[in-house]
């Protein structure tokens, strides 16, 4: 995943290895998010924090919002890149 930022990498790639699927990449995904990929499944958000040593600069997030996709995920404040899937039952 070439314009990922780099501190979001390690995420993308252990969904990968999860067996997660990439459902489709947002080139902008609002005005405060540049690039966005977005995943079939929830994220393995237990792994990552548990595999996984993330930058200072990678947050967790959630949307709950009816009015927008349900999802939750992980975002780099440094470049406004994020890595979400859909929030699990929701």
């Amino acid at each position: 995943m070439p314009n990922l930022s780099q501190d979001l990498l390690p995420i993308y790639q252990l969904e990968l290895a999860r067996g997660n699927e990439v459902a489709r990449v947002d080139e902008p995904a609002g005005t405060k998010c540049p690039y966005a990929v977005v995943f079939k499944g929830a994220l393995h958000k237990d792994e990552i924090e548990r595999e996984l040593e993330l930058s200072s600069s990678v947050k967790y997030w959630e949307s709950r919002d009816p009015h927008y996709p349900q999802e939750a995920g992980y975002y780099s404040e440094a470049t406004g890149h994020a890595v979400s899937g859909p929030i699990n039952g929701a």
